[in-house]
């Protein structure tokens, strides 16, 4: 049966746990001052590694995105890191996991809510616990081009890339490139459609 000293040391483990998120989250914010984050936002990256978190201009971070950015794991020797480009929105509950790949989110680019991004995945082994085992080095990053949206309750896998002014659909897992100007959906996720590029569009 736990006694109060443990209660004390969970409580104040709590305490320090929420301060080093605020700092975090703060300094990010300070260095990027036309970004607009909620507070509930969790940015969870080593202090001395800001340099690996690269943001435009006019960036949206709703409530409850959790962004995660380590540029050394021990798990992998390919370096993490995020690229936001401007207008990137991130929407409420986006997952980021930028360890083990590079991920970059073009201009004006948004990621809808609840989705996950995943830099980097465990490699299998047989025998092995799997969350134990090395990451993928093969297949790593997830580059999203400028002017994509990606709907609500996606996930989008290491080794991928999202072309320019493509659209993915609610719900898809998106496993392998995306073309440009193309609507993609499903699971796994495959072309729907195609779309005008933007200055067919207007014309």
């Amino acid at each position: 049966m736990s006694g109060p000293i443990t209660h004390v040391k969970v409580a104040l483990e709590a305490v320090k746990r929420r301060a080093t998120e605020a700092v975090l989250a703060h300094r990010i914010r300070a260095r990027n001052p036309t970004m607009r984050c909620h507070p509930s936002a969790i940015w969870d990256y080593p202090y001395h590694e800001i340099d690996a978190i690269q943001i435009g201009r006019n960036v949206h971070v709703f409530a409850w995105a959790e962004i995660l950015v380590y540029p050394v794991s021990k798990h992998s020797s390919v370096r993490g890191g995020l690229v936001l480009g401007d207008g990137v929105i991130i929407a409420k509950g986006v997952d980021i996991r930028a360890a083990g790949g590079m991920i970059r989110i073009g201009n004006g680019s948004g990621i809808g809510q609840h989705s996950v991004v995943v830099g980097a995945n465990h490699r299998p082994v047989l025998g092995q616990p799997i969350f134990h085992t090395p990451w993928e080095e093969t297949r790593t990053g997830v580059t999203v081009g400028d002017n994509v949206w990606v709907g609500a309750n996606c996930v989008l896998l290491p080794g991928i890339t999202i072309g320019d002014n493509s659209l993915i659909a609610a719900g898809s897992v998106v496993s392998r490139d995306v073309p440009p100007n193309e609507i993609w959906g499903g699971v796994p996720a495959r072309k729907l459609k195609a779309v005008p590029a933007p200055e067919q569009a207007r014309g």
